[in-house]
Formats: structure tokens, C-alpha cells, sequence
């Protein structure tokens, strides 16, 4: 595992995850700029202490199967990651004192769907960067 990779996912992810929230969550009462900062304050924590060490322990995982087919591993590294966002988010009600919320489906769902969204964001900035250091490699 290439731990300087997963730091540059990491890093990466929390600059997209800000980005595409913003637009998402940007409305007449609240500008851009706003929803830059309340989501890099709150989205780095959780994706540096929560996403990235459910990240290595995925990848730990998903490397100890044997895959046949290509598609069905990358299928299924996305799919973990998916479910290991909505654990993530999990694991932060839990942290914060709100796990009596989790039971509250509408409440838990927008962020739930928030953290999903940054977890697969993860795994396909990580897939990309791992394309590129093997090519790089390649050349060199």
C-alpha cells in the first residue's frame, strides 16, 4: 500500500468533496463562498480520521480476495467504499454524542448521502492516482 498516495487522495478528496457540496448545498440565503468554508472545516476531520484509516483497512481487505474478473473487483472496491461512507457517518454520530439520531432516518439520510458521496469520490480520485503512478512507473 502507498501511504504517500492515499495522503494525496486524501487531500484530493477533500478539495472535490468541498467543491461539488458547495454547488449542491448553495442557495439564495447562503453564497458559495459560505458553504466553501463550513465544508472544509467539518468535511477534513472527518475524511483525514474516519475516511482515510476506512480506506487502508478496505484496501487491506479487498487485497486479501482473489479476483477473476477486473470489473467485479472494481465494482466491488466501490461499492465497500460506498458502504464504508455511510459507516463513516455512522462512526461520526456516534463521536459527536448524536447516536440517538441514528435512528431518526430523516435526519441522518442528507448527511449519510454526504458522506457516501465523499467516500466514493475517495475511491475513484485513489483509483485515478494509482492508473497514473503505474504509468509513471512504467516510463521510468
Amino acid at each position: 500500500m502507498n501511504m504517500g498516495r492515499k495522503l494525496i487522495t486524501t487531500v484530493l478528496t477533500i478539495i472535490c468533496f468541498t467543491l461539488v457540496a458547495s454547488i449542491i448545498s448553495m442557495n439564495q440565503s447562503y453564497s458559495f463562498d459560505f458553504y466553501i468554508l463550513i465544508y472544509l472545516v467539518y468535511a477534513t476531520p472527518l475524511i483525514l480520521l474516519i475516511g482515510l484509516p476506512l480506506s487502508i483497512l478496505l484496501d487491506y481487505l479487498l487485497s486479501q480476495i482473489q479476483f477473476v474478473n477486473h470489473v467485479l473487483y472494481l465494482s466491488t472496491r466501490i461499492l465497500s467504499y460506498a458502504c464504508a461512507g455511510v459507516i463513516g457517518m455512522y462512526i461520526y454520530y456516534v463521536l459527536m454524542g448524536a447516536w440517538k439520531e441514528i435512528l431518526n432516518f430523516k435526519e441522518t439520510l442528507v448527511l449519510t448521502l454526504f458522506g457516501v458521496l465523499a467516500a466514493i469520490l475517495f475511491v475513484l480520485i485513489d483509483m485515478g492516482l494509482e492508473v497514473l503512478l503505474k504509468k509513471q512507473r512504467r516510463k521510468s
